[in-house]
C-alpha cells in the first residue's frame, strides 16, 4: 500500500466513480481500476462494490479511507511546511467556522492575520460544530472555531473563546410573543426547526426539557442551514433558537424575538478545535493566537 493508491481510494469514493476520479487524477481509467485492485489484492480484502448506482466502498473501504484521508492530509500538511521552510511555497491554512463566528469573529481575526502573513493561502468552511469535529479528525481542517462538543476525543485539543447564551425565538407575529412569561411546558405543543443530533446545542435543548422532565421537542425539520432555519421560522408558528448575539434578533424590524422565558435556557461555548498530534504548523498557532486576543478584548 502506498500514498498513491490511498489517493486513488479516497478519490474514487468522494466522487463514486472511476471516470471522474481519473480525470481528477490525469490518469486513465484502466490505470486507476487496476491501481484499486491491486490495493485490494495486497490487503486481502475487497475495498469497492461496483454496480449500476456507481462505486461505494465497503466496510473495509470506509475504514481504510478514514485513515486514509488522515494520513493524505499529514503528507499535504509536511511537504507545505517543507517547502514554506525553503521558501519555495506559501503556507496554507484551512478554517472551519460555525455561522456564529463567521459573522464577525472569524473575518475579524482573518484579517488581522493576513495583515501579519499576506503570504497565507487562507480556505474557510462554514458547518454546524459536528461536522467541523468530524473534519477535524479525517485531517479536511486544520483548525475549527466551533461549540464544544459533549464527548471530545484524546485527538482533538478545544480551547475556550466565548459563552454566549442561547434564547428560544420566534416569528415576531407568534402568538408566545405576545405574553410577559413563557414556561417551557408552553412550548410542548409547538415544532421545532432545529439541527440533528449530535449537534451541541441541540443536545442542550433537550436536556433542558428533560431536566423540567418534558416531552423533547419534536422537529418539523432539521437543517444544518442556519439561512433555511430562519426561512423556515419566519410567518410559522414553529419554533427555533438563536445566540442572543444574532443580528436576527437584533433590532426594533428584527423578524424574530426571543420569548420571555420563566426559566435559563444554556450558553453556547465557542472555541478553538484543533488535532493535538497533527504537525502543528506556525500559521495555525499563529492565527489561534489572533483569534484568543480578539475575544479577550472583546469577551461578548
Amino acid at each position: 500500500m502506498d500514498l498513491r493508491q490511498l489517493r486513488n481510494l479516497v478519490l474514487v469514493a468522494r466522487y463514486a466513480s472511476f471516470g471522474v476520479a481519473a480525470e481528477r487524477l490525469n490518469v486513465t481509467q484502466p490505470a486507476l481500476s487496476k491501481s484499486i485492485r491491486a490495493l485490494e489484492e495486497s490487503l486481502g480484502v475487497r475495498l469497492l462494490d461496483r454496480g449500476p448506482w456507481g462505486v461505494k466502498p465497503t466496510d473495509y473501504g470506509l475504514r481504510l479511507i478514514e485513515y486514509g484521508e488522515l494520513v493524505l492530509s499529514l503528507t499535504d500538511e509536511a511537504r507545505n511546511e517543507l517547502d514554506a521552510m525553503r521558501g519555495a511555497r506559501r503556507g496554507r491554512l484551512r478554517i472551519g467556522a460555525v455561522t456564529t463566528a463567521m459573522r464577525e469573529i472569524v473575518p475579524t481575526a482573518i484579517k488581522r492575520f493576513l495583515k501579519a502573513q499576506p503570504e497565507v493561502d487562507v480556505s474557510l468552511n462554514e458547518e454546524l460544530s459536528s461536522a467541523l469535529y468530524a473534519s477535524l479528525l479525517n485531517g479536511a481542517i486544520d483548525i475549527a472555531v466551533m461549540a464544544r462538543p459533549k464527548d471530545i476525543s484524546e485527538e482533538i485539543e478545544f480551547l475556550n473563546l466565548l459563552e454566549i447564551p442561547v434564547d428560544i425565538v420566534a416569528d415576531r407575529d407568534h402568538e408566545l410573543v405576545k405574553l410577559p412569561k413563557v414556561s417551557l411546558a408552553d412550548l410542548i405543543e409547538y415544532r421545532w426547526v432545529i439541527p440533528a443530533r449530535p449537534e451541541p446545542d441541540r443536545l442542550a435543548l433537550e436536556s433542558l426539557f428533560a431536566a423540567a422532565q418534558l416531552p423533547r421537542p419534536l422537529a418539523i425539520c432539521e437543517t444544518t442551514s442556519s439561512t433555511f432555519q430562519m426561512s423556515m421560522i419566519a410567518g410559522s408558528k414553529w419554533l427555533s433558537y438563536l445566540t442572543r448575539t444574532s443580528v436576527f434578533v437584533q433590532g426594533r424590524d428584527a423578524q424574530f424575538v426571543a420569548l420571555k422565558l420563566d426559566s435559563r435556557t444554556w450558553t453556547r461555548n465557542i472555541g478553538i478545535a484543533y488535532r493535538r498530534r497533527s504537525v502543528l504548523r506556525p500559521v495555525v498557532m499563529s492565527f489561534a493566537k489572533e483569534l484568543e486576543a480578539l475575544c479577550t478584548k472583546s469577551p461578548g
